[in-house]
């Protein structure tokens, strides 16, 4: 049997900005000026971040009408109904969808499921805190040279990742405190570079 390239009609010339900040944090071997830069690599990032959030709000502004957000011209008409009583100006309506980490409706819809799955199979029955600690072994050895893992973030998130993947297994696959039938958590930073995840 031949083999038979697939054609494809469109050709993709361009890179989304978040798969180009990937590539560009991505660690490769030997040194690397851009991870070496302590506080500048910090802002190095934080400015990624700002720019890809940018990007992806600029898209939902211009794409409302893909978004099917004309089924909310009640809420719009509610709104020009508050203004005009209050005396105020109207600005243009952009409607984050609950697909937008963090945004309000987004967070509706995560604590909606979260009630569904307590009303369902009930109130939680432990409550597990993983905490990083800076000064694991793995996150030493990823260090280089005099790097300190407060200038490493990418680092650090990437060791707790895994552990945090293993804490998984062990509690769902493995089963270390018995069968589980639901699970939620959250994480969050905490003091820099201190990760936490609560399992409810």
């Amino acid at each position: 049997m031949e083999h038979a390239e697939e054609r494809r009609s469109a050709k993709r010339n361009r890179v989304a900005q978040l798969q180009f900040y990937a590539f560009r944090l991505s660690l490769c071997s030997g040194f690397s000026l851009l991870h070496s830069s302590d506080k500048l690599f910090q802002q190095y990032v934080v400015d990624a971040y700002v720019k890809t959030e940018g990007s992806r709000l600029n898209y939902i502004r211009l794409n409302q009408k893909d978004l099917r957000v004309e089924f909310y011209s009640r809420l719009l008409d509610a709104l020009t109904n508050r203004a005009s009583n209050n005396n105020l100006r109207v600005g243009k309506l952009v409607i984050l969808p609950s697909s937008f980490q963090g945004s309000p409706r987004s967070m509706q819809q995560n604590y909606q499921d979260a009630m569904a799955m307590v009303r369902k199979f009930g109130r939680p029955d432990l409550f597990v805190t993983f905490t990083c600690n800076p000064s694991w072994p793995e996150i030493l050895n990823a260090m280089q040279g005099r790097e300190r893992p407060e200038n490493r973030l990418d680092s650090v998130v990437r060791v707790f990742k895994m552990k945090l993947s293993e804490l998984l297994d062990d509690l769902i696959k493995r089963k270390v405190f018995g069968c589980v039938t639901s699970y939620i958590y959250l994480s969050n930073f905490k003091n820099g570079a201190c990760l936490i995840v609560t399992f409810y």
